[in-house]
């Protein structure tokens, strides 16, 4: 019983420092990406209001990406909502970009938009 009681305690101190290190720990941003699809020409419109909604997403970790070709929205999509980002999107196609996430990541939001409703969806996607 001697041993007992020095084996629990220590057990307790290793469990409480894990406890403890879990709460210490800041809570992880909000993470999206904008991704302007131009393959069907240059949108530097939608290009500007992505840069400055994402530069003015405060408390979020946002990024862009252009695509040119479907392959590519499915490839940047894809990639995106598996490390756990929401998307807003500029001209990319539902059947190609969207519908295939929908299974494979149910907790990712999508916001498809066009470059005059960026502001709001990439604040809609900062408040994730």
């Amino acid at each position: 019983m001697t041993r007992l009681f020095p084996t629990l305690a220590l057990v307790a101190l290793f469990v409480a420092g894990f406890v403890f290190q879990a709460e210490g720990q800041s809570p992880v941003p909000p993470r999206f990406v904008v991704v302007v699809d131009e393959s069907a020409g240059r949108d530097a419109a939608a290009i500007d209001a992505a840069t400055d909604a994402i530069r003015n997403a405060r408390g979020a970790d946002g990024e862009l990406r252009i695509t040119r070709t479907p392959t590519e929205q499915l490839s940047v999509t894809g990639y995106f909502a598996a490390r756990g980002y929401d998307i807003v999107g500029v001209g990319l196609s539902r059947e190609i970009a969207v519908d295939p996430l929908a299974d494979a990541f149910p907790a990712t939001r999508i916001f498809l938009t066009d470059g005059g409703g960026l502001p709001a969806a990439v604040t809609a996607a900062a408040a994730h």
